[in-house]
């Protein structure tokens, strides 16, 4: 009788710890996506600091869609001026550009900055001192403009994700065959 208690003892022992095995899957940890809120493109003229042009996109609603009401232009461009550009992208306060696209080269190498521009400007390359894509082509960060004749029109902006096709031979720059984490244009004057 002691016999059969012990075996089913270990029995019921080994059932135990074979349940209890330590390749227990671990739970996978899901990361939201965080969502851009804020878009800030700064130009500075170079021939004078004061002159500046600020284009501003705040998703005050938090619906993450681009709404009229929620896009402000500050200055106007000067005829002839050569400006110095930088954009900035972030969630909420955080600086969304330098800790999920600036924090390694793959972040860099998943994304390309495409301008367009209706206004007459007469150059547009990216920055000597831009980041660079493994591919050799300027993410698009910082830019230089040169504003032409006196005018109204737009600039656009894009950021696409996961291109494999980006060329930023023209300056602003195309990308194919990918998905576009920003599309938003503004209003500005050339004077």
């Amino acid at each position: 009788m002691k016999t059969i208690k012990f075996y089913a003892m270990t029995v019921m022992a080994i059932a135990m710890l074979a349940s209890c095995s330590d390749d227990d899957d671990t739970p996978e940890v899901v990361e939201e996506e965080e969502a851009i809120t804020r878009i800030v493109l700064t130009f500075i003229n170079q021939a004078d600091a004061n002159d500046t042009v600020v284009l501003t996109w705040d998703d005050t609603n938090g619906d993450e869609e681009v709404d009229d009401n929620e896009k402000t232009v500050v200055g106007e461009f000067t005829a002839n001026g050569t400006y110095d550009a930088e954009i900035g992208l972030f969630n909420e306060d955080e600086d969304f550009l330098d800790e999920d696209i600036l924090a390694d080269q793959a972040g860099i190498d998943a994304h390309f900055f495409v301008y367009a521009s209706t206004l007459d400007f007469t150059s547009m390359m990216r920055a000597s001192d831009d980041y660079t894509r493994t591919d050799n082509n300027k993410l698009g960060v910082k830019t230089v403009w040169t504003a032409g004749a006196a005018g109204t029109g737009s600039i656009s902006i894009e950021l696409h994700h996961e291109s494999p096709n980006v060329d930023d031979s023209t300056g602003f720059g195309t990308a194919a065959g990918d998905d576009t984490d920003i599309d938003i244009s503004f209003n500005a004057e050339i004077q």
